[in-house]
């Protein structure tokens, strides 16, 4: 797990930046944790895995989005689509942070053990802007998009105030990196010559819908309910449907 904490003063200034970005305050008194004596110990220790596992989801994002924005500089993309990629690589790591700070609410990382080493995306043949456009498309488009849907289903799952609170500032954020990566595709295929794009172009029309399915069927087959479900660890299959409570 990373240290989340400094005592340089120069980078403390950057940390106050980056978090000054986010939609709640992590030391503000209103986003304190839930009181964990209204919780069995199985719901808090089903919540500590689930919250720990969306450090490293979290912390992926700050990989992969780290390699879209080498690709896109290569690409010598315009400066708006760079400072999108980079702005989103700012949400990803105070996303690691925000759920790192859940984790602490439920009880600490004592128990548990996350190495977030080794999660370097493969790097391909392709020329750079159609790496980008992979990318784009299928981590910050297809991916987010997916993820907007589980969070909605969370945020309608969850009656716990910090927690829900929390996933909404996750939800408003993933909105925006989803609507990004829309832009960003349709920036690519229309900016770059259609020789560099269409290997890419023709794996993506060929995946894309089988991986949203699929998508789609691993977050119904998790939707099983059970212990830590007011703590943000697991749904029901009713709680993707806009109309459920």
């Amino acid at each position: 797990m990373i240290e989340l904490a400094t005592d340089d003063p120069v980078l403390a200034r950057f940390v106050r930046d980056l978090d000054g970005q986010a939609s709640i305050a992590l030391e503000d008194g209103a986003s304190a944790g839930p009181e964990l004596a209204r919780y069995t110990a199985e719901d808090i220790e089903h919540a500590q895995l689930a919250w720990s596992h969306r450090v490293m989801g979290e912390y992926r994002g700050v990989v992969i989005y780290t390699e879209l924005l080498s690709a896109l500089i290569e690409a010598e993309a315009p400066y708006p689509a760079l400072a999108a990629v980079h702005r989103i690589i700012g949400d990803e790591l105070r996303h690691t942070r925000l759920c790192a700070e859940v984790v602490g609410w439920l009880g600490g990382w004592e128990s548990l053990h996350l190495d977030l080493g080794g999660q370097r995306m493969p790097r391909t043949d392709d020329p750079p802007a159609a790496r980008a456009l992979e990318i784009a498309a299928r981590e910050l488009t297809l991916v987010e998009e997916e993820s907007v849907r589980t969070l909605r289903a969370y945020v309608r799952a969850t009656a716990e105030p910090s927690i829900r609170r929390v996933f909404e500032s996750l939800l408003r954020d993933e909105v925006r990196h989803a609507a990004a990566g829309r832009s960003l595709v349709e920036l690519l295929e229309r900016s770059y010559p259609e020789h560099e794009l269409a290997t890419v172009k023709a794996r993506l029309r060929a995946r894309l819908p089988e991986e949203r399915r699929h998508l789609r069927e691993q977050a119904l087959a998790r939707a099983v309910g059970g212990p830590g479900r007011q703590l943000g660890a697991r749904l029901l299959p009713g709680d993707f449907e806009e109309h459920s409570c």
